[in-house]
């Protein structure tokens, strides 16, 4: 099945990603329509998913407890470099990552992809994994799979498994048990001076991808210095983060994500009913923003009308909570 999404509004996206039953929290770091296109496949105990985007997406989800995903990129040009980051992994063409997903944890797992390649997931069933792995005596890849947030592969299994993913990912799958014995030769690749680099700054990563999206730091936004004392992190050092990973400083992020969701309570009637936010006052405040003047200000640069003309048009959006 392949889906391609037009949208003049980032949370078009959101919308129809929604009735797929897609429910991973989007965030668009650039302004300006954008174009969306997925293309997946399932079978039993594997499901395949390729997406590709015209703009550079934050991707927050979780694991679902039930399938590990094992992440990579494909470049849409012949370049080289970094091309995202998956867990605060550096996506390379050789780059296999999104082990987070083992654990069930909201917020576990998170991705950001420029617009110059495309994703492509291959979610696997995680106890029938875990199982032919502990039968074949594969240590090193459940090692692997349970410490590391993923891993440089460029061996015959990895090329093989990706020439195999884009052709069934619109044919259909028709070998499950495949996809297990490549993702495994993958994980029991021996370590390299390459493979065995430690990614930095993981960790602190995955706290700024929580921290932005936490109801309670939104409702009442934290300082510079604050964040840097709930991180662990000098000034300096979270700064130099925030630019690598993201382009831009870490109050700005967490500023767009709670322009963001505040706006999709603005396009969700229901969901502003539910929860009792009657005003564009009520909703300014349960985001952070104390001065409804400077919110509808910020509100107007950030999506290119005022907060009034969103409520007018919610009756279009139908928007998960």
């Amino acid at each position: 099945m392949k889906t391609s999404i037009e949208y003049r509004d980032p949370l078009e996206l959101s919308e129809e990603l929604a009735k797929l039953d897609q429910l991973t929290k989007i965030t668009q770091l650039e302004g300006g329509s954008g174009l969306y296109t997925m293309q997946a496949a399932s079978a039993s105990k594997v499901a395949l998913a390729e997406i590709s985007a015209n703009k550079t997406l934050l991707y927050e989800g979780w694991g679902n407890g039930i399938t590990i995903d094992f992440n990579w990129i494909t470049p849409k040009e012949n370049s080289q470099g970094t091309f995202g980051y998956c867990d605060g992994f550096k996506m390379t063409q050789n780059s296999l990552a999104g082990f987070g997903t083992i654990n069930a944890l909201p917020g576990n797992a998170w991705g950001i992809y420029t617009s110059k390649c495309s994703s492509t997931g291959c979610m696997l069933e995680k106890e029938f994994l875990l199982e032919l792995l502990e039968n074949c005596k594969a240590y090193d890849g459940l090692e692997r799979l349970t410490g590391d947030q993923g891993l440089y592969c460029n061996n015959k299994a990895f090329n093989h498994l990706k020439k195999l993913a884009a052709r069934e990912v619109s044919s259909g799958i028709r070998n499950p048990q495949k996809y297990f014995d490549l993702v495994i030769a993958c994980l029991e690749e021996p370590m390299n001076e390459q493979s065995g680099e430690e990614q930095k700054h993981v960790d602190q990563l995955r706290e700024i991808i929580n921290l932005a999206h936490s109801e309670r730091a939104m409702k009442s936004p934290l300082s510079l210095l604050e964040v840097c004392k709930y991180i662990n992190t000098s000034q300096a050092s979270l700064y130099r983060i925030c630019q690598e990973y993201f382009g831009m400083g870490i109050i700005e992020l967490m500023t767009q994500v709670r322009l963001e969701e505040s706006r999709r309570i603005m396009l969700n009637q229901e969901a502003r009913q539910k929860l009792n936010l009657y005003s564009i006052r009520d909703i300014a405040i349960k985001y952070g923003f104390k001065h409804q003047g400077r919110y509808a200000r910020r509100y107007y640069t950030a999506f290119g009308e005022l907060p009034s003309q969103t409520i007018e048009r919610s009756r279009r959006y139908r928007l998960p909570i």
